[in-house]
C-alpha cells in the first residue's frame, strides 16, 4: 500500500488498509516490487504466454522475480491446469511457502484475464482439495512438463 493510504482510485477503506503493509519504496513499478518480495512463485496470467513480456507491466514482474531467483511461470487461457498444480508441487513446495502472486494485464487491457486467472486457481484449489482427502491419489511431480516459455 502506498504511504499516503491511496491509490489510483483514491483513499483505501480501513477496512482493507489495515490488512496492507505500506510500501516504503518510491517509483513506477514499488508495488510490483515489493509485491514480488513477499511471494514465494509469481504465476503471470496473460493472453499469450509467449509473448508475456509486451503487455504493460509485465516485464516488470518477470525482472523483480527474476532478481530475486523466485519460481516463476507465464500462463495464458490455454494453460493446462494439471501442469500448472505440477509446477506448484514441485517448485513452490521446494521453498517451504505457498504465497502465490499471481497477476497480469488489468482490466481495461484484457477483459477475459480475471476468468483466465479464476480457472487456473481454482483448478489449483481443487486438485489440492482432492488430494488432501485422498493422500494416495498425489502423483510425483515431473517439473519437465511445464509449459511456460522460459
Amino acid at each position: 500500500m502506498p504511504l499516503g493510504g491511496r491509490d489510483e482510485l483514491g483513499r483505501i477503506p480501513l477496512r482493507f488498509a489495515d490488512l496492507l503493509a505500506p510500501c516504503v519504496e518510491r517509483g513506477p513499478r514499488s508495488a510490483v516490487r515489493a509485491n514480488v518480495r513477499i511471494s514465494s512463485g509469481v504465476l503471470l496470467v496473460v493472453p499469450n504466454a509467449y509473448e508475456a513480456e509486451r503487455y504493460t507491466g509485465m516485464a516488470a514482474v518477470l525482472v523483480a522475480a527474476r532478481k530475486l531467483a523466485l519460481p516463476r511461470m507465464v500462463c495464458d487461457p490455454s494453460t493446462d491446469v494439471d501442469d500448472l498444480v505440477t509446477w506448484t508441487r514441485t517448485r513452490l513446495h521446494a521453498s517451504g511457502s505457498i504465497r502465490l502472486m499471481v497477476t497480469g494485464p488489468r482490466e481495461t487491457r484484457w477483459k477475459e484475464g480475471e476468468a483466465a486467472a479464476r480457472r487456473l486457481i481454482v483448478g489449483i484449489a481443487m486438485r489440492y482439495e482432492l488430494d488432501n482427502q485422498h493422500p494416495s491419489s498425489v502423483a510425483s511431480a515431473d517439473p519437465s512438463t511445464t509449459t511456460s516459455p522460459k
